[in-house]
């Protein structure tokens, strides 16, 4: 075995292969020394039926005359020297529509792509039985590492096709459960190889294909010797699960599949390639270990630099660096290929239709990731993840996010940083870039997972390798956490690992058991479930069976503890408490800063430009910038006319930044474009307008904040028909339903009189009922109305009295808390355009209020039809004024109607409507510039006051945004939820639903009263610290489950009105599964299930797959009842794997094992396989013979 510090790749290998063909070639043999690439074994009885089984000991082969490089030549001599006759047929039919004007390559499967053998290998890939001679045997096959990433390139780059000396018998189901994809275009068995003076040659002429355009990939130099030209030699593989062959030929690959020629290119490579170069400076000191791609010149430069040496070798890039691995105190440097400068193919298959991308980082490239895989992260990986969704309005929009895992090198997370700013430059600029560390994920990044990430240990840069098993193959503990964002990470398989307060997923392939701890909540349970289900529907194909086990009533489940004790082990002693879940991030900080970040002599400069409240013409197209939330996130804006160098280092400054300020490598990092700013990132100013641009769902309204609003004609019909224009026009009706208003008097509800309806006075506090009908069922909502001069006792009381309604209608009213002067549409149009606000002041009968401006009152009026006017009282002084508008000055005396020259007809007609209600004197109307003395002088004299004109401005749209409200940590916290759907409303919480108008409180059935309580609080403290400057009194409005209103449920596609009454409760669900996956059918999988510990009772170590999660040999073998039962088994059928068995020490045996009697824990047929004989016939040997035979079988 070579040293792991210097493993020279194929090309070296190759190239002394081609020089021993050419050699060969001149004396007419190949030399013996090329035998040494094929471990010696002796032969077995089956090298009839399997290639991997032949004698490579004597390679004497002779090759015919060479042949021309674009010419099929007719097939060489046969055993008995007459010549052949030509091929009636070519073997390859003819070239598909997808593979023309490919090159073809021919791929050996046996020691090149996978490894079988008769005798049980721990974790194999796969099993195959074969049958030979009427008796059925298993295959135990392992795949060479990283052969599905070969597999995949080879098939975007070649025509594919698997050549096998192997029987078709075996080879075909080995390539079904291998070629998952269909890279294979055809495949070739022995029968098609031509027999050759003892070996099975693979003869390409008889193909059908122009050899200048044909290669082939094998380990066996037999196998190709008529053409040696056309091979491309490999070393063979057994079981170093380490190797790194495969990868290392992907970039030569990669070249071959531009060339016209091949021949001419592996010709060049036999002749010319140049390697004394790389040899003087480095192959002379073993302390350097090269990767680097095969190419027919070598052409090198080398860039030292302070700490890495960078080497450019044509288009690729390397970087040299200190290996982790030392001898005698020095470290190694190690080569690792980055990527291909320029080199858009990694972007081939990037689709821009809506929806999920994810590839990962290997050897430093770019690799998709197939969609069962979604949600499955390695630890010791990176990833990039794109996506693609559509906005109604504003067309595609993009997120590229690159994903870290915590055991991920340094390499593979420069390479992923380089790879996101090229994806993002392939994609026009457009898309939002966020750097994500596992564990510190972003909501958005989150909301693609909906049934939770789950954390798999290994990788490749950490040492580990991805365990690559058929679907059933497989043993793990998942620790599954959370109530929104679920995770599930990979532990130990052991009770060690459970605590009271959370769920375990025990996932043994065909069947999962989940646990749930005593103090684990519904949500939680439910959202493990769902996960539970995603596995086996996605992963399984909906095979696998679900149990699950309520961790404070396991006697309930008795014969699913059995299945969870044969693994686990008998639980000894009480399980750890809860673990405390991590605290949601804090939704937003008040301390938001703007700088300027930009390289001056190669020193990063940060200049801070603003805090909070920022505007948006703080940006400037020339400039890049970074916002800054106090650590929680770095956000980093890109504008479009900034130099390429800056827009390429936006990153790298940002990660720099994060050092510099001491943050956590875990900072969020998000960067984005001029014009595709985010929506968090447009949260962040106090106004944002999007150019041309028409976001979310379409035209909204804000009340106060506009001078003009055209008369919309509503129907009542379509606004039922319709919630996402009711949500927008916020309106749930046209206000022709019933009203009924109370005042707080003494702390008491006082009903108002109906003829004083809609009239509102500063000093109180008013509670109005609007009822109206939706689908034939009665409808409320429940304002609470607000003076501003109202004492604390009144608001409060007005809070607790609301509460009270809300109970005589069984929690039906959707609550709305308006604040004086910021009345909702709706609220104004349930009055029919007279509604009066009143400065101060009381309503109550028989209370005489002060005159605020003794000798004339004003009032601003404001409206275009019944649905959206007011009059407020304004103090009675001219710098009140507005040239919009239409204002009302009373005197003692006399009436004056003033318009500004900037108001229109409408709001004349509505301005006269409502003087009436103020006074039923004759009105002097007054046009501006023609005022009498009189009325300044009841003003208090002139003075300045607004006189621009204005025209119809829209408030700029802002996306909604939803948050989950929990105390479940022991402080009210608030957690985003990103992509919002109905689905994401939680039964158990309080959800606050901010459409930038108004602030919607969502309160579930289960939430518990103390959430309740304090989400309305929590809503007010959220718009007070908002970094836009938000105004606190934004309407505040709360709707219940079941309840909810066409202004809130618009917000929300696909809005499904039975989703509470017709959806599966957790126990519902939990039931449906039991019944599915009976007691009696959950059970340990005989053949797939594996221990990441020895048996009950003893403390043996755990068996590790190659860089994998804790997996073991299965413990149990069943073989039927028509088998022979050993009485040391228990009498059951049932016999131990073997693996369990051979070379053991008898501290490791399973529990109960006799050390001197282990062959009696064996089936039949493993009990045969190992010892060469039938146990009876065993049992008549001699003691010393049978002593002998279990010695050399490891059973000793």
């Amino acid at each position: 075995m070579q040293s792991s510090f210097y493993k020279p790749i194929a090309v070296y290998r190759s190239v002394a292969l081609f020089q021993n063909l050419d050699q060969g070639r001149g004396s007419a043999t190949v030399s013996q020394s090329n035998s040494s690439l094929k471990k010696h074994r002796g032969r077995s009885i089956f090298s009839p039926f399997f290639c991997c089984f032949r004698n490579y000991n004597d390679y004497h082969v002779e090759p015919p005359p060479s042949n021309n490089k674009t010419l099929c030549l007719p097939p060489p001599p046969e055993e008995n020297g007459s010549p052949p006759k030509p091929p009636a047929k070519f073997l390859l039919p003819e070239v598909s529509i997808a593979d023309y004007g490919r090159n073809c390559v021919v791929i050996d499967l046996d020691e090149t792509l996978v490894h079988s053998s008769f005798k049980p290998i721990n974790n194999a890939d796969f099993i195959v039985p074969v049958e030979i001679d009427g008796t059925v045997h298993q295959v135990y096959v392992l795949k060479r590492p990283h052969v599905d990433e070969f597999l995949l390139k080879m098939g975007e780059l070649f025509e594919c096709v698997l050549f096998t000396a192997s029987l078709a018998k075996y080879a075909d189901p080995v390539a079904d459960l291998l070629d998952q994809w269909g890279v294979f275009r055809a495949r070739l068995f022995r029968e098609s190889c031509v027999f050759h003076r003892g070996n099975y040659v693979k003869d390409l002429s008889r193909l059908g294909r122009e050899l200048g355009k044909v290669m082939i990939i094998d380990n066996s130099p037999a196998s190709y010797i008529f053409h040696p030209e056309n091979a491309v030699p490999v070393q063979s593989w057994f079981d170093d699960m380490a190797d790194t062959e495969l990868l290392d030929l992907i970039p030569l690959f990669e070249g071959l599949s531009k060339e016209e020629d091949i021949y001419s290119l592996l010709q060049s490579l036999r002749n010319s390639l140049q390697l004394d170069s790389v040899q003087s400076h480095w192959s002379h000191d073993s302390r350097f270990h090269f990767s680097l791609p095969a190419v027919s010149q070598c052409q090198l430069k080398r860039y030292v630099g302070t700490e890495v040496h960078r080497v450019a070798w044509n288009d690729h890039i390397f970087i040299m660096e200190p290996r982790s691995e030392s001898k005698n105190g020095k470290p190694w440097p190690k080569f690792s290929r980055m990527m291909s400068d320029g080199n858009q193919d990694p972007f081939k298959s990037v689709g821009r239709k809506p929806g999920l991308q994810i590839w990962t980082i290997n050897n430093m490239q770019m690799v998709p990731v197939p969609a069962q895989g979604f949600g499955n992260f390695f630890e010791g990986d990176c990833y990039i993840i794109l996506h693609v969704s559509e906005r109604k309005g504003s067309g595609q929009s993009a997120d590229i996010h690159y994903w870290i895992g915590n055991s991920s090198s340094q390499d593979e997370q420069g390479a992923a940083a380089i790879y996101v700013t090229q994806l993002d430059e392939f994609l026009g600029g457009s898309p939002v870039q966020h750097r994500e560390v596992q564990g510190s994920e972003s909501p958005r990044f989150r909301s693609y997972f909906k049934n939770g990430l789950i954390y798999k240990k290994g990788g490749v840069a950490s040492g580990f390798h991805h365990v690559d098993t058929n679907a059933y193959n497989i043993l793990r503990l998942l620790h599954v956490k959370g109530r929104k964002h679920v995770t599930a990470t990979e532990v130990e398989v052991s009770w060690n690992s459970f605590n009271n307060g959370d769920i375990f997923l025990l996932d043994m392939g065909r069947a999962i058991v989940q646990w749930n701890g005593p103090k684990s909540n519904t949500r939680e349970k439910l959202k493990a479930v769902l996960l539970a289900q995603d596995i086996r529907d996605r992963e399984r194909g909906g095979r696998t069976q679900i149990g699950v086990v309520e961790g404070g009533d396991e006697r309930d489940s008795p014969e699913l503890m059995k299945v969870m004790a044969a693994v686990l082990g008998q639980r000894t002693g009480p399980l750890k408490e809860a673990v405390a879940d991590d605290k949601p991030d804090k939704v937003q900080n008040t301390n938001v800063r703007l700088y300027h970040v930009f390289d001056n002599s190669g020193n990063l400069v940060v200049q801070e430009v603003a805090t909070q409240p920022l505007t948006q013409d703080l940006l400037h197209s020339s400039d890049c910038y970074i916002v800054d939330q106090s650590g929680s996130s770095v956000m980093v804006w890109k504008g479009k006319q900034a130099s390429k160098e800056e827009r390429h280092e936006a990153l790298n400054r940002a990660l720099g930044y994060i050092k510099a300020k001491n943050y956590p490598s875990s900072t969020t990092v998000e960067v984005m474009s001029e014009g595709g700013e985010s929506a968090m990132f447009k949260y962040l100013f106090k106004s944002w307008s999007d150019k041309g641009q028409t976001q979310g769902l379409g035209t909204t309204y804000s009340m106060g904040k506009i001078a003009k609003v055209d008369q919309v004609k509503f129907d009542v019909m379509e606004l039922q028909a319709r919630p996402e224009l009711a949500a927008q026009q916020r309106m749930v009706d046209d206000a022709s339903g019933e009203v009924k208003v109370w005042r707080i008097e003494n702390l008491e509800l006082a009903e108002v009189n109906p003829s004083t309806y809609g009239q509102f006075y500063g000093g109180d506090c008013y509670l109005v009922l609007y009822t109206y009908r939706r689908s034939n069922q009665q409808q409320y909502i429940l304002y609470m109305w607000q003076g501003r001069h109202a004492t604390n006792d009144e608001i409060t009381a007005c809070a607790y009295q609301a509460l009270d309604v809300d109970n005589k209608y069984n929690g039906a009213p959707v609550q709305v808390r308006v604040v004086m002067g910021k009345e909702p549409r709706h609220f104004l149009a349930i009055f029919k355009g007279k509604l009066v606000i009143f400065a101060g002041g009381t309503g109550r009968p028989g209370v005489v209020n002060p005159d605020p401006d003794p000798g004339a009152r004003l009032f601003q009026l404001r409206g275009t039809n019944e649905l959206n006017t007011k009059a407020t009282e304004m103090q009675a002084r001219a710098s009140s004024l507005n040239t919009n508008d239409v204002f009302l000055l009373r005197t003692d005396h006399l009436c004056y109607l003033w318009y500004g020259k900037g108001c229109s007809g409408d709001e004349r007609v509505m301005g006269r409507a409502v003087s009436d209600v103020l006074s039923k004197q004759d009105k002097q109307v007054v046009m501006e510039g023609q005022e009498p003395a009189e009325f300044w002088v009841a003003l208090g004299g002139k003075a300045p006051y607004a006189s621009d004109k204005r025209l119809q401005k829209e408030e700029p749209p802002h996306s909604p945004r939803l948050f989950e409200c929990s105390n479940q940590t022991g402080q009210f916290r608030m957690t985003e939820v990103d992509d919002f759907a109905q689905s994401d409303l939680d039964e158990e919480d309080v959800m606050l639903l901010d459409t930038w108008e108004e602030i919607f409180l969502w309160v579930g059935n289960s939430a518990n009263q103390h959430e309740t309580k304090e989400a309305w609080t929590c809503a007010q403290e959220y718009l007070r610290t908002h970094p836009a400057g938000r105004d606190p009194d934004t309407p505040v409005i709360c709707v219940k489950q079941g309840s909810e209103p066409s202004t809130f449920t618009g917000w929300y596609n696909a809005w499904d009105p039975h989703k509470w009454s017709g959806g599966n409760s957790y126990e519902e669900m939990k039931n449906k599964m039991s019944d599915a996956a009976s007691l009696s059918q959950i059970s340990v999988d005989q053949t797939n299930t594996y221990l990441s510990k020895s048996p009950v009772g003893t403390n043996g170590g755990g068996y590790r797959a190659p860089g994998g999660p804790v997996t073991s040999p299965s413990l149990y073998r069943d073989h039927g009842a028509g088998g022979n039962v050993s009485p040391s088994a228990g009498g059951s059928g049932t016999f131990l794997n073997p693996e369990l068995l051979i070379d053991k020490s008898p501290s490791e045996l399973p529990h109960g094992v006799d050390p001197g009697q282990r062959e009696d824990y064996l089936s039949d047929v493993d009990f045969e396989n190992l010892l060469g004989t039938g146990r009876s016939d065993f049992r008549r040997l001699p003691k010393w013979r049978q002593s002998d035979l279990k010695k050399k079988a490891g059973l000793f």
